[in-house]
């Protein structure tokens, strides 16, 4: 059986994180990561093994248990095996062997008990979430009962949503789990109910997820749910590595194109306003989903294409919005989360006032579970093989692989830093050619072996030998297509977006919205920005605020310098930020209204101006209230 795939992926706990990474994901194991189900069990830990759902979440609460509880074992599984956690590891062994109790005679392994309508969407949206969570772990252990149940299940689908028997939402995400059972088995009935699928869609499209939509040139705002549009965007892909149709695989790469077009911030975020596709502008919100699946989207795309585009596509969206979204304890996130914040309040949002807060787990939990699945997905496809054995690096950051019989150890800073140091662990020579990307961004790279630069990569390789990579980070100043046409400037270094941070303060709002009262520990957050206003008479402040917030600045578009300033690290990376910019600036004293409500639009292209500043930009992820888009100075 062919594969039309140019590269395979590494299994599940061949890359396992290190450095920052692995001080983030352990503290996400002891955050969201590994407590989610004591917050709400009903809806992350029953749903797949005693198939009770929570009455407090109405008639969705079989379908959104599906999808919740699938998506949080496909991430905890996916964490664990990540970190090599024995004790997570074990965690998910008690799941995985529970819901195999539960596998009925005629192969369904679902959440959906048999009365429950299993013609819905979600039966097939949430039942790919829970068997992608199984998948995940077969890959892990190789334990051929959990693929072989779920390969029952696929054919379960097969079966009983044979022909029309379809939905137009959010089912099709059925066909991921489904391809990855063709790969393995040949079974030619999954196959063709892909194809039957995207032929039925063809023929009823609703939502704009059909091969012809994806292939239009035109992304269609308000078409669809972002995040079903980006987790529906990799089925065409992953059918056409089985059977090598082009315009399968030209749907794809179209559909990503456009997004990256017309929808997407220069963090690498899609935009979602009403959680649905929308054009870029300053408050323009992107949900937590969104970033995770379309990590997994990019991660696929590049193992079909064997183009590394789409690894820096994922760590611009890692490194910026999936961490800037992320409270650095890892006990919160933020829903919806937008590049100006200068507000989080449960009334600062312009679509969903509760979303915008940070929550350990928001009154619709999608976004919540899926957070814990994002970086160890980024990190899955970090790395690559092909069919000669040879690796090929996807995405920069601090791991090791384990592969081909050695282990290879990336010791870095990125993105923070430029550069990046490999080991190569070995109890034996072995012969393969490791192929290292160069970002889109980098105008010169250079790479040496063992201090050789320009040395061979295809090589025998042997314990102790190094490889060093150097890349040229220049910062990047340019211009957001933003809806207003104001074109608002962002400015760039590598994969690092970066933003003026306004003074924060942090406020625990207890319970806030939860469905399910929090545990000792667990709250939400809102955040206010620190104004250090001097005392003035009743009525007046308003006016004088403007001379005092720190956020109302512009740029002069024709003369930006910046100045990078690197320092040694002194803690977590994403509390203390071991690179900064200086830039030039100007105060630009009416650019945001001083009422402490929502961030608002810029009103004008470019900005009345009175005098210079310099000011001290930090990564994106760093922050949680900021300025990213800046407006133009009138000069």
């Amino acid at each position: 059986m062919k594969n039309y795939s140019k590269w395979k992926s590494l299994p599940l706990g061949a890359i396992k994180a290190e450095g920052w990474l692995r001080e983030q994901l352990e503290r996400n194991r002891d955050g969201m990561g590994g407590h989610l189900g004591d917050l709400e069990p009903q809806m992350v830990w029953d749903p797949y093994t005693t198939k009770k759902t929570d009455d407090k979440w109405g008639l969705v609460k079989t379908g959104w248990g599906a999808e919740i509880s699938g998506n949080y074992w496909f991430g905890f599984i996916g964490l664990a095996f990540t970190l090599g956690d024995e004790g997570l590891i074990k965690k998910a062994t008690e799941w995985v062997d529970t819901v195999l109790k539960n596998v009925e005679p005629d192969g369904y392994l679902g959440a959906y008990k048999p009365e429950d309508d299993r013609t819905e969407d979600y039966n097939a949206w949430g039942t790919a979430c829970g068997m992608k969570a199984m998948l995940s772990f077969w890959e892990a252990t190789g334990r051929r009962d959990v693929f072989d149940a779920v390969y029952n299940c696929m054919l379960w689908f097969c079966k009983n949503w044979a022909g029309d028997n379809k939905s137009r939402y959010a089912g099709a995400y059925i066909i991921d789990p489904m391809m990855t059972c063709y790969y393995e088995t040949g079974d030619g009935r999954l196959l063709n109910f892909c194809l039957e699928y995207i032929d039925f869609l063809e023929r009823n499209d609703l939502f704009s997820n059909s091969l012809s939509a994806y292939l239009a040139p035109k992304l269609q705002y308000n078409s669809n749910h972002t995040a079903a549009y980006v987790a529906q965007l990799r089925g065409p892909a992953m059918i056409y590595s089985a059977t090598g149709d082009e315009r399968f695989l030209q749907a794809s790469v179209n559909g990503s194109a456009k997004l990256r077009k017309s929808a997407t911030h220069s963090t690498g975020a899609p935009v979602a306003n009403n959680e649905y596709l929308a054009p870029v502008s300053p408050y323009a919100e992107t949900e937590y989903c969104d970033i995770a699946f379309l990590t997994t989207t990019y991660g696929i795309l590049s193992r079909v294409t064997g183009d590394t585009l789409y690894g820096d596509y994922v760590e611009e969206l890692i490194y910026n919005a999936a961490e800037a979204a992320r409270k650095k304890d890892e006990k919160a996130i933020q829903y919806n989360s937008t590049p100006n914040q200068i507000y989080i309040s449960d009334h600062s949002s312009h679509f969903n006032a509760v979303h915008h807060l940070f929550a350990p787990i928001h009154p619709v939990s999608c976004c919540a579970v899926t957070s814990v699945g994002t970086l160890p997905e980024f990190i899955r496809f970090a790395a690559l093989t092909d069919e000669a054995g040879n690796l090929h690096i996807n995405s920069y950051a601090p791991y090791s692989i384990r592969h081909h019989g050695v282990v290879i150890e990336s010791q870095t800073l990125y993105p923070f830093r430029n550069t990046i140091h490999y080991v190569i662990h070995a109890e034996a020579p072995q012969t393969f050619e490791i192929f290292l990307k160069k970002p889109y961004w980098c105008e010169k790279c250079s790479v040496s072996v063992n201090g050789v630069e320009g040395a061979s990569l295809n090589r025998t390789w042997a314990d102790g030998d190094t490889i060093d990579v150097v890349l040229e980070m220049k910062p990047r100043v340019s211009r957001v297509n933003d809806l207003a046409k104001n074109y608002p400037l962002t400015i760039q270094r590598g994969a690092l977006t970066f933003s003026l941070q306004i003074p924060e303060q942090w406020i625990n709002m207890g319970n806030g919205h939860a469905r399910t009262p929090l545990p000792e520990g667990w709250a939400w957050y809102g955040v206010n920005p620190i104004i250090n206003e001097k005392p003035t008479r009743l009525f007046e402040s308003l006016g004088y605020r403007k001379q005092f917030i720190s956020w109302n600045v512009a740029l002069d578009e024709k003369d930006v310098h910046v100045t990078v300033e690197e320092t040694e690290p002194n803690g977590y990376v994403w509390e203390k930020p071991p690179v900064k910019l200086r830039v030039n600036a100007f105060k630009a004293p009416f650019a945001y209204a001083p009422y402490p409500t929502k961030t608002s639009e810029i009103y004008e292209a470019e900005l009345d101006v009175t005098y210079p500043l310099d000011i001290e930009l930090v990564p994106y992820g760093c922050t949680a209230l900021r300025i990213t888009y800046f407006p133009r100075a009138k000069r």
